[in-house]
């Protein structure tokens, strides 16, 4: 895809293709309402599972076109992607969202690859594809394969909410393809 967008929508997306990731994320953590409970290797496991369970609901939401995914993101979260300006904030993150959501569809797909918990912090690794769809137009205006983590915190109320999220992207670079 050409670097010469016009489109100052595209021209967001293009620098943070990989966060709808998950916020998409993306993406990744919040819906897990299990009070906090022992530690252990049964509470490590319910910690996976609903970690694992909220990524699954984040593609499930974003790809129905739901901004209200982003309820997943901490008050203090984080996005950080490459060539972009870090994304600090939950209302900073809702407002990237929601303006990107209003002219493209997002179509996306996670794929976890390791889950690791240690008390109130955990980290999700992985991929994901996203596919970016001009609502106007019809026009895909990116289709990526990216690379995430994620870093939750375990809320007060016991769910996990993404606190920290990077990305990157999965494909190789321009000159080698």
């Amino acid at each position: 895809m050409s670097k010469a967008m016009t489109h100052p929508i595209t021209r967001l997306a293009s620098a943070w293709k990989p966060l709808p990731l998950a916020a998409l994320a993306v993406v990744l953590t919040a819906c897990a309402s299990t009070p906090a409970a022992p530690t252990g290797p049964d509470q490590s496991k319910a910690d996976d599972a609903a970690i694992r369970r909220t990524l699954a609901g984040i593609e499930q939401r974003i790809n129905q076109g739901d901004p209200g995914f982003v309820d997943v993101f901490a008050k203090d979260a984080v996005i950080i992607a490459p060539g972009a300006p870090d994304v600090v904030g939950f209302d900073a993150i809702q407002a990237l969202y929601t303006g990107m959501m209003k002219q493209l569809s997002m179509t996306v797909h996670f794929s976890t690859e390791e889950v690791a918990v240690a008390g109130d912090l955990a980290y999700e690794r992985g991929t994901y594809t996203l596919k970016l769809t001009d609502k106007a137009s019809g026009k895909v205006v990116q289709d990526v394969k990216n690379k995430h983590l994620h870093i939750f915190k375990r809320q007060p109320d016991g769910a996990w909410k993404t606190w920290r999220m990077m990305v990157s992207s999965a494909e190789p670079p321009a000159a080698e393809k």
